[in-house]
């Protein structure tokens, strides 16, 4: 189904926001496909264009399954609904869809990603939940897919990524989502998932914008990295001031891992002589030095 056509076809009704629900029962783990808005730009937007102008485009919505008529599930246009509390605009223009779930995850993951300040994690995160749900599978499983099929190209070329039971619904993902290649996706898209969990937890939960958590997410040390993500939700840090204090305590935790790196060999080497007095404290150095050895190795 074309969303922007079938969007087209609804006619606009007005609908109380009272029976509009935020529920997202149609996307995996019930979370928006969108993560963040910044309250003071959304009510600056709510009181300078739609309290005086009105709201331009329908909000998506379809029946709620509760068996309650009147009552609708919203799936595309959250911050027009949040907008609208601050604009004081009661009831809303909505166009009415009898979507299933799939349909109405499709139709807004297809709105959202229209917006320029949709970022790289929800679409990272809204292209795997539609990936699951097509291999009718889980997000981890679709991560695996698309390694299994990203090592397969790399070991046996192109025609047997082709011949893969699961290629084509792959495929059907990435078409319809648009603007990236599966291959470019594996590439720059799924590393993210590497960066510290708490930051990609903090902005997954709508408290801190994508870009402060990529900044903060270039600190190593665990603790100092805690300490400034957690002054960050509290205070809404901007990103500039959060750019110039990791640009400080960068080069600073570098300088603590190369200080007791050096405090450590001087140790190691002045007990290496009591080491070797002793088997089995030498063994244990040893496996240590092989373990430290390995790590090194790792690209």
């Amino acid at each position: 189904m074309d969303q922007n056509e079938s969007s087209n076809n609804s006619s606009v009704v007005w609908i109380p926001r009272s029976k509009i629900h935020l529920t997202f029962s149609f996307v995996p783990g019930g979370q928006p496909v969108r993560y963040y808005y910044d309250r003071d730009e959304l009510k600056a937007w709510a009181l300078n264009d739609l309290k005086p102008n009105g709201i331009h485009a329908p909000l998506w919505v379809r029946p709620l399954r509760n068996n309650e008529t009147d009552e609708y599930e919203l799936v595309a246009g959250k911050r027009r609904y949040h907008g609208s509390e601050f604009a004081g605009i009661d009831p809303l223009p909505v166009r009415i869809f009898n979507w299933s779930d799939l349909e109405a995850f499709k139709a807004s993951l297809a709105e959202n990603k229209n917006r320029q300040d949709f970022s790289a994690l929800e679409d990272l995160d809204g292209t795997l939940k539609l990936l699951a749900v097509s291999i009718s599978g889980t997000v981890e499983e679709a991560v695996s897919l698309l390694y299994q099929l990203d090592n397969l190209k790399r070991r046996s070329g192109i025609q047997n990524v082709l011949s893969h039971p699961q290629f084509e619904i792959v495929q059907a993902v990435f078409s319809f989502s648009g603007g990236i290649t599966w291959e470019s996706f594996v590439k720059s898209r799924l590393p993210l998932l590497k960066k510290p969990k708490e930051i990609l937890e903090a902005v997954r939960q709508g408290k801190i914008e994508y870009t402060k958590g990529l900044e903060i997410a270039k600190i190593k040390d665990s603790n100092i990295r805690q300490k400034l993500l957690q002054e960050v939700i509290a205070k809404n840090i901007s990103l500039v001031e959060i750019k110039k204090r990791v640009k400080v305590i960068i080069p600073r935790s570098e300088n603590l891992i190369q200080a007791r790196l050096d405090s450590a060999y001087k140790q190691f080497k002045k007990s290496l002589k009591n080491f070797e007095k002793d088997p089995e404290r030498l063994q244990e150095a040893e496996s240590l030095l092989v373990q430290i050895e390995e790590f090194l190795e790792k690209k």
